[in-house]
């Protein structure tokens, strides 16, 4: 699967990392489950900035080297890119509970904008919503077919030390679905990031814009 779409810094280019989540106030409910929760929701015990945490160097870790083998010990799967599974198909049990990622940065130089305080909820969602930095335009997440626009609120970071990059801070925006009924089920994420930050770096966002779409297959059996 194409999820996570990863610009390593090199030189004087600054690096992001895309993966996909979604959300309004007021999330509608799909007869065949995969409803976006609320963020300030702790499913299993678990809040969206502890999951940045348990999952950080997962996610940062690249296509090559992750894998089905590696994943993190948490109570949900992770929707990932990984070389291991080009077709980004998903085979899981009823009554599971899916964690979806959507984009991530991580505070390694150069940085993309004013990198905030990870432990301080709204300076991170500024970070993405903010046209003064990454200023996204929209970060959605669609399942089923019904799409879903992620809120400020989802964009959550973490003290993260041991990422590959190097670094020890880490932010991501992401979601948790709600369990799919048995079937076959699609789950794409897009987002458009046109902020100030991003037209500093016009070499590598070509007019000063970075967009994506990737799509997931879900299997419920």
């Amino acid at each position: 699967m194409p999820v996570f779409k990863v610009f390593r810094r090199t030189g004087r280019y600054a690096g992001l990392a895309l993966v996909a989540c979604a959300v309004t106030a007021s999330v509608p409910a799909f007869a065949g489950g995969g409803n976006v929760l609320p963020p300030t929701a702790k499913p299993k015990g678990h809040s969206l900035a502890d999951l940045a945490g348990e999952t950080g160097i997962f996610n940062a870790s690249g296509p090559a080297a992750r894998s089905e083998a590696n994943e993190p010990e948490v109570p949900f799967q992770i929707l990932y890119t990984s070389d291991a599974n080009p077709s980004s198909t998903f085979e899981v049990r009823p009554g599971t509970m899916l964690y979806v990622p959507v984009v991530w940065s991580d505070d390694s130089a150069p940085i993309l904008g004013d990198f905030p305080d990870v432990n301080d909820p709204e300076a991170v969602a500024d970070y993405y919503f903010n046209p003064d930095q990454l200023g996204a335009e929209f970060i959605e997440i669609e399942v089923d077919g019904n799409t879903t626009a992620l809120e400020p609120e989802y964009s959550v970071g973490a003290d993260v030390p041991g990422l590959p990059s190097g670094a020890t801070h880490y932010t991501v925006a992401a979601a948790v679905l709600t369990p799919f009924s048995k079937g076959t089920h699609t789950v794409t994420i897009r987002a458009r990031f046109t902020g100030a930050a991003i037209a500093e770096f016009p070499e590598f966002f070509p007019g000063g814009v970075f967009e994506f779409s990737n799509t997931y297959t879900v299997i419920v059996d």
